[in-house]
């Protein structure tokens, strides 16, 4: 994944791995467990949501309830941070202070809506 990006030379120290390299959602996360399982780096202090947003975060719901990522500044993951997680062996980014408490009210209004729909498609079919 940053192979290509070292090839074309925009891989610098402090290229953020999100906004410089688009790297985003699902493809960020399998980074990062790959990272933490290849440099046997303790992730436990990670919080995925300051350095990227979520795959789907743009649901329905997404149009009136932000997910975590846009509730907390962003911190760039740039690969100086990696090697120096490599280096110390955990994850060394200290988090501002920050609430998430509550429920995830954009994951479940986007299930209700898809099992309405689905409701709504049976009910149709049964009719027809």
């Amino acid at each position: 994944m940053l192979s290509e990006h070292i090839l074309t030379g925009e891989l610098t120290p402090n290229a953020d791995l999100h906004d410089d390299l688009g790297i985003t959602g699902d493809d960020f996360s399998a980074f990062m467990r790959k990272y933490e399982n290849e440099f046997n780096v303790d992730m436990q202090n990670y919080r995925w949501y300051f350095h990227h947003a979520e795959n789907g975060a743009l649901g329905i719901s997404g149009l009136f309830i932000n997910s975590p990522s846009f509730r907390v500044p962003h911190i760039p993951v740039t690969p100086r941070l990696l090697l120096q997680a490599v280096t110390e062996g955990s994850w060394p980014v200290q988090y501002p202070d920050h609430d998430l408490s509550g429920k995830r009210y954009d994951i479940t209004i986007d299930r209700v809506l898809a099992l309405a729909l689905v409701l709504l498609m049976l009910t149709w079919l049964v009719q027809a």
